[in-house]
């Protein structure tokens, strides 16, 4: 068991240790250099970096999740604070949705205001989709998840009072744990995690990794 990975749904880096097992956000990186890496990853565009030229962009996509190293769609989604208008921003999830449908893969999602707004969408979703830097209320994350979400948190987790109470209340088999932008250590955030739940944190990467390969359809390294 203690051999198991720390699963790290959603991070800027590489892999930080041997027990690492990361999702790296890749943004439209070139194909070659995706396809040179030894570790997972995801494509999508973000809805900061959305440009007028957007068309080419998703082309670029749907060639990039092709590759074996792309295990999910993302980071895409929705924002009321940066980013184009609204109503652009719905177009572009919508094929990003689309595309996570045709390759069979989850859809990794940035949320900002929008918690409501993606319940519009819960139908389009075949595959799992996952909300990262989860950072709402007990109302939203359970609305949310009665929608079929599954949601990720961060290093907010590790200070943020109001959110540890969320967390308590959440099952454990509709979360993940990431770093996203943040340099620290995965392993720091399980340690919280397994605290705040008042368990191993062996037991904890027991539900994480199976959480993992049910959703992303994943055999893992060492298996």
């Amino acid at each position: 068991m203690d051999s198991l990975p720390f699963i790290n749904l959603h991070t800027h880096r590489k892999p930080q240790s041997k027990d690492e097992i990361v999702v790296r956000n890749a943004f439209l990186k070139a194909p070659d250099l995706i396809d040179s890496i030894n570790y997972f990853c995801s494509c999508g565009i973000h809805p900061w970096l959305l440009s007028s030229d957007f068309e080419n962009d998703l082309i670029h996509l749907e060639r990039l999740i092709e590759l074996k190293q792309v295990v999910a769609v993302g980071e895409c989604g929705l924002d009321r604070i940066k980013g184009p208008e609204l109503i652009i921003q719905q177009e572009v999830l919508l094929k990003h949705i689309e595309l996570a449908n045709q390759c069979n893969k989850p859809i990794i999602l940035h949320l900002v205001k929008t918690y409501s707004d993606i319940l519009e969408f819960k139908s389009r979703f075949k595959t799992p989709w996952i909300i990262h830097g989860f950072k709402g209320n007990e109302t939203q994350s359970k609305n949310l998840i009665n929608a079929g979400a599954r949601l990720s948190f961060g290093p907010r987790l590790l200070h943020d009072e109001s959110l540890q109470q969320v967390f308590k209340q959440t099952s454990l088999e509709n979360i993940y744990l990431e770093t996203d932008t943040k340099p620290l250590g995965i392993q720091s955030i399980y340690k919280k995690a397994a605290e705040l739940k008042d368990i191993e944190i062996n037991q904890l990467k027991v539900i994480l990794t199976a959480n993992f390969k049910r959703d992303f359809l994943l055999v893992l390294p060492n298996e």
